[in-house]
């Protein structure tokens, strides 16, 4: 596994800024039947409770790459202001042609949670979750058996476009 060799090896040399790593495995978790990808919502759940002081959980898979470990993620991309600017407003949550848009009315400070998209629509590869009650709540959300069971396509990345253009409290 190279790839993730590559990543972890990424992530842990930004531990000098004072982030902690958690990486899971397959097999970590009981996904009660669930697909294996489903193991990152799982990951990302489990990383709240060990992290409890943490400002921001951020996911990012395998696939992934930190392209500037220097670049702090609070400053960023998760401060207001910063948030302010990189928001897409009025832009279809599964592009080209969703009818469903992002907010745009929606400011930085409003912000729990950044997804990025592909050309595809949303992607689950790697996102960032503000700690707290609203993250505990999206992730137990998402993590619910009629999702995990609901046969979808790309398991959780389908669950999770059903969560944005079904939930209004998910879209910014």
């Amino acid at each position: 596994m190279p790839r993730y060799n590559e990543t972890a090896r990424t992530l842990t040399n930004i531990a000098h800024l004072g982030y902690k790593t958690h990486f899971a495995q397959i097999g970590d978790y009981d996904l009660h039947g669930a697909p294996f990808s489903w193991t990152s919502v799982f990951a990302m759940r489990d990383a709240l409770s060990k992290f409890p002081d943490a400002s921001y959980v951020w996911y990012l898979d395998a696939s992934g790459f930190v392209m500037n470990p220097k670049l702090k993620i609070e400053e960023n991309i998760m401060a207001p202001a910063r948030l302010d600017v990189l928001m897409k407003k009025e832009f279809p949550v599964v592009p080209p042609d969703s009818i469903i848009k992002t907010f745009s009315h929606t400011t930085g400070q409003d912000v729990d949670l950044v997804l990025t998209q592909e050309i595809d629509g949303l992607s689950a590869a790697s996102f960032i979750v503000k700690n707290g009650e609203w993250a505990q709540f999206f992730l137990e959300t998402w993590l619910d058996p009629l999702y995990r069971t609901y046969n979808f396509q790309k398991a959780e990345t389908h669950a999770l476009v059903s969560l944005a253009e079904t939930k209004h409290i998910f879209m910014v």
